[in-house]
């Protein structure tokens, strides 16, 4: 009895080995067709997101187009498709550029509320994505959006906080020519020529060390027009 019954203490300690390597490649195996599952969805799911981004971006190019043509409302229809397909697919890019062309007519249509609640939300994108000369773009226009009403101070506001943004970007350039634009809404809009002829100097400086001979004809000639 004391050897059978060692033997079937073995027998039973064996048995427990077996099933366990066979647990264990079950759970294995198991594991495996998860993870390839996984790899399967996830690898469908980046095909159907490059389709859509591709078709984001097919209806932004031809709202441009329409834009240039003076096709203004076909334009507006391909632009919130193109964000609505870019809001499903994640495509954060292409929702800020999308809706930076919306603001834009708004602001041609005078919309300009509604103008720059889309460019606000255009810039906290474009600042997430780290996309610093659309990030300029967008403010400059959040600015004209105010130059649109007329409410040129505030426009001043908005130019001058664009420089600051300007200059942790190293935009020598955007920085001139927004000082030219303070210049000209000082000069024929404010009446404040001292203020007006200060931004020209300064935007003048910039554009002769870029080079930019256009910007450095243009306000050579309003500064002489102005003594």
């Amino acid at each position: 009895m004391m050897i059978d019954d060692c033997r079937l203490m073995n027998e039973i300690i064996m048995k427990d080995r077996i099933n366990n390597t066979d647990t264990i490649f079950v759970r294995s195996s198991r594991y495996r067709m998860a993870f390839l599952f996984l790899s399967i969805f996830l690898i469908a799911s980046c095909s159907v997101r490059s389709v859509q981004i591709k078709r984001a971006e097919e209806y932004y190019k031809k709202g441009q187009g329409l834009v240039s043509t003076g096709d203004i409302d076909r334009a507006i229809i391909n632009f919130e498709k193109s964000i609505r397909i870019s809001r499903d697919a994640g495509f954060r890019e292409g929702i800020a550029h999308n809706i930076n062309e919306l603001a834009i007519i708004h602001t041609g249509k005078g919309e300009t509320e509604k103008a720059r609640e889309l460019l606000s939300e255009a810039v906290v994108i474009y600042k997430e994505l780290d996309m610093k000369p659309e990030v300029s773009k967008a403010m400059d226009n959040i600015a004209l959006t105010y130059v649109k009403e007329q409410r040129f101070k505030e426009a001043i506001d908005r130019y001058n906080e664009l420089i600051e943004w300007d200059k942790t970007a190293d935009n020598e350039i955007g920085i001139g020519i927004t000082r030219y634009n303070m210049a000209l809404i000082y000069y024929q809009y404010l009446g404040m020529e001292d203020k007006a002829k200060e931004c020209f100097i300064k935007a003048l400086i910039i554009f002769k060390k870029t080079g930019n001979e256009e910007y450095i004809q243009m306000i050579q000639n309003r500064l002489n027009k102005s003594r």
